[in-house]
């Protein structure tokens, strides 16, 4: 078609422009005459006979030279329906003809065409697309309504002599070399009826709990509503996914600090993006007994608050390491708090979530008013990342005597972490490796000496397809002092990671 609108535009540049003749009518003669004049009205311009009948000839040669060309076509087009129907000419299986009687033939035909019209109406009723992406297995509906990504998660590690943080010079002494499946995660999460109602579900098969389930009303970035059981919105080092973490596992601080999972609600957003007063910010209650539990043991609630500055105009997520190589710098500055009053002084994602301190145990129902504190810093740049955690914690024993030593218990903990992608310093090195350091410390009790538990750690990463597919080994230096026996014990781990998401 494209070729022939092409032929007619140059048969059409061809034909020369017609000769044209300009009539005038007189007012004085009332005649009709070809030259301008007084009293003479100009009628305007008219073929000639001469020009008429050439113009004639040659829209007929036109005509012609059309019909040529829309013949070739409809040849043209005959022939390619001929080849497009010859493959499926060629691979129908013969059938063997069967006296069939006439009256029973409109009945055959319609019982051929019920299954494809039973498809049809099928895929009208529920249209959906299937797909891959960063999130595990898409199912999508084509009106955008409904969408859901399935992914599991599997974590493979390897320590030696110990896995666990060690909190006591005996917890230095264990021989307890091992293989595990330390995580095995089914996820599954998109949204429903609107794209801004969204979802998320995770079950662990290695410790068996249901560790998120919550929904996140999201319509207006600046004030989002999140509410089920799932992470407080409190500090990175806890709220980064494990499988986003720059080490095989946490620092030392995160098992005495952490607010953990919760069941509640809270409301989070970012308001001022792009402004060098960007915050973000979070806030919520919570029943405070972790996820173990659905009724509270009191009437006391956890309350938390978190305040974001991102002050330079971006929002860093929740993942560590520069995987995204920040052109421009990124970097923000936190601060949290907490208050609760429970049974428990720790918490654990675990059927039996409400946990003690070392030194503690569980109480009873309000026996511990717990008060938190947090400053966080993180910073990343062109494969360069530093982040940095300060904790305060304080436990108050409401049981115990005013007066009492053991009333009012502080603590404090810190870690600072840098990593970087050498390759973007020294081109020979693969694109794929990361080095890492971290430092961490726990005092356990201010007002005593000598009771400090440190940590150093060293790792290096192999990136297969970013936090999907990563190898991970670190050495550790772990170190803890007996504020009884005043002596001080250290003790080397090695730990040797794989974790991958499909």
């Amino acid at each position: 078609m494209l070729g022939l609108l092409n032929s007619m535009d140059a048969i059409a540049a061809e034909s020369p422009p017609p000769q044209s003749v300009e009539l005038y009518f007189d007012q004085k003669t009332k005649q009709i005459v070809a030259e301008p004049g007084k009293n003479r009205i100009k009628l305007g311009a008219f073929l000639s006979a001469e020009s008429l009948e050439q113009k004639m000839h040659e829209l007929a040669a036109i005509e012609s030279r059309l019909d040529a060309k829309t013949k070739a076509l409809d040849e043209k087009l005959k022939q390619l329906e001929k080849l497009e129907s010859a493959p499926a000419m060629a691979t129908a299986a013969p059938q063997k003809a069967v006296p069939v009687k006439a009256e029973s033939a409109p009945v055959q035909v319609a019982e051929e065409k019920k299954p494809a019209e039973a498809k049809s109406k099928s895929s009208d009723k529920f249209p959906v697309t299937a797909g891959y992406g960063d999130k595990g297995f898409e199912l999508k509906t084509t009106d955008g309504r409904f969408a859901m990504q399935i992914q599991n998660r599997l974590q493979f590690r390897y320590a030696n002599p110990f896995d666990s943080d060690p909190r006591s010079i005996e917890d230095l002494e264990r021989g307890q070399s091992s293989f595990m499946v330390r995580r095995a995660r089914f996820k599954v999460g998109g949204h429903a009826y609107w794209p801004w109602l969204k979802y998320y579900m995770q079950y662990d098969w290695s410790q068996p709990v249901l560790r998120d389930f919550y929904l996140d009303i999201a319509k207006f970035p600046w004030a989002q509503l999140w509410l089920g059981r799932g992470k407080v919105i409190w500090n990175d080092e806890r709220v980064t996914s494990s499988g986003r973490q720059q080490f095989a596992n946490r620092s030392i601080i995160n098992d005495i600090f952490t607010v953990d999972r919760q069941q509640g609600v809270q409301l989070h957003g970012r308001v001022f993006p792009g402004e060098w007063y960007d915050f973000s910010y979070a806030a919520g209650v919570f029943t405070g007994l972790g996820v173990g539990e659905r009724n509270n043991d009191d009437d006391n609630m956890l309350y938390t608050a978190r305040l974001q500055w991102n002050w330079l105009g971006d929002e860093l997520p929740f993942s560590q390491s520069d995987l995204e190589f920040h052109v421009n710098p990124a970097s923000s500055l936190a601060f949290a708090a907490a208050t609760n009053r429970s049974r428990c002084t720790a918490f654990e994602t675990a059927s039996d979530s409400c946990r003690a301190l070392p030194g503690f145990e569980v109480g009873e129902p309000g026996q511990f008013r717990v008060n938190q504190m947090m400053e966080e810093f993180r910073f990343k740049w062109r494969g360069f990342s530093f982040q940095h955690e300060f904790h305060w914690k304080q436990v108050e024993n409401t049981l115990a005597a005013e007066g009492d030593a053991r009333r009012i218990t502080d603590l404090t903990g810190s870690y600072v972490q840098a990593g970087y992608f050498p390759h973007y310093l020294i081109r020979e090195v693969p694109r794929q490796l990361e080095l890492a350091v971290r430092y961490a410390f726990v005092d356990p009790n201010v007002d005593l000496s000598n009771d400090l538990q440190q940590e150093v750690t060293a790792a290096i990463n192999w990136f297969f397809s970013g936090h999907s597919n990563k190898l991970t080994f670190e050495i550790s230096h772990l170190s803890v002092e007996d504020p009884v026996s005043l002596m001080e014990r250290s003790e080397e781990r090695a730990r040797m990671q794989w974790d991958i998401s499909f």
